[in-house]
């Protein structure tokens, strides 16, 4: 029998918008899939950027220092390595999102963040809404993380309660990803409850939840993957319900509702 949530874990999801499942990966998984991201990011990417641009970084970090720090980010990594594939079906990790948001579960991304040592990005308070809205609430995104997040390693950081807003505006546009207004949400002015994470613990989240997290200031990286599933009653904002949203079903049986059905001719 997988790791299963208990009431204490859903109520804490459904008051606070988040919790925390520890220890919901395995030394040997954390082993293995840590190994396969590193290999994924030395054969395939390794390369470090700047991190998440914006003028957001002018009100989180000191002067002269706001292009100094660095970050890797890699999608979909199961187009390069099979154990991460099989991350998507993980029957703990599935147990806990279908007890979030429903029976019938669509997985939606996979995205790695990687803060290198030292001098790994921040981001800035906001919501996981804007980068891919839906038409409901019940989109949770799942951080897996492949290192410690001690406070010190830029662990995620969260505003309890805040996915009862639903969605905000943000500041968009091409010169930035969506990032909260600094004069109305910013760690000087608005509280935030840090929350650290050992290897193979999973941080549960609504993506309406306001969250961000610092510099990591350790000298180990911070390697945490986001992986987002949601209700498969949902679909993406604007799109035409009569069109098929083929997204991986991870759990149960999704309804044809709108949708065309398919034939051949």
């Amino acid at each position: 029998m997988g790791f299963q949530f208990s009431d204490a874990h859903t109520d804490q999801y459904r008051r606070d918008g988040y919790c925390k499942a520890e220890g919901l990966f395995s030394p040997d998984e954390v082993k293995e899939l840590g190994a396969e991201m590193d290999w994924i990011i030395e054969e395939w990417w390794g390369e470090e950027s700047i991190g998440w641009r914006g003028p957001w970084r002018d009100h989180y970090l000191p002067d002269g220092q706001q292009r100094e720090t660095r970050a890797v980010f890699l999608g979909n990594p199961q187009f390069y390595s099979a154990a991460w594939g099989r991350v998507i079906y993980q029957q703990s990790l599935n147990n806990c999102v279908r007890a979030l948001v429903g029976p019938a579960v669509q997985w939606h991304h996979t995205i790695l963040h990687g803060k290198p040592p030292e001098r790994g990005t921040p981001f800035p308070m906001h919501q996981d809404y804007p980068f891919y809205p839906h038409d409901g609430p019940d989109f949770v995104d799942c951080l897996v993380h492949l290192d410690d997040a001690p406070l010190e390693s830029g662990c995620l950081r969260v505003v309890p309660g805040s996915h009862t807003q639903g969605p905000l505006d943000h500041i968009e546009g091409d010169h930035t990803r969506p990032y909260l207004p600094p004069d109305q949400y910013h760690p000087d002015i608005t509280e935030t409850v840090p929350v650290p994470a050992k290897a193979g613990d999973v941080i549960f989240f609504s993506y309406y939840l306001i969250h961000w997290s610092d510099l990591n200031h350790s000298d180990q990286w911070r390697r945490s993957v986001r992986i987002g599933f949601h209700n498969a009653a949902m679909l993406p904002v604007g799109h035409d319900p009569q069109t098929p949203y083929h997204k991986v079903m991870v759990g149960g049986l999704k309804k044809r509702a709108a949708e065309t059905k398919l034939t051949y001719r």
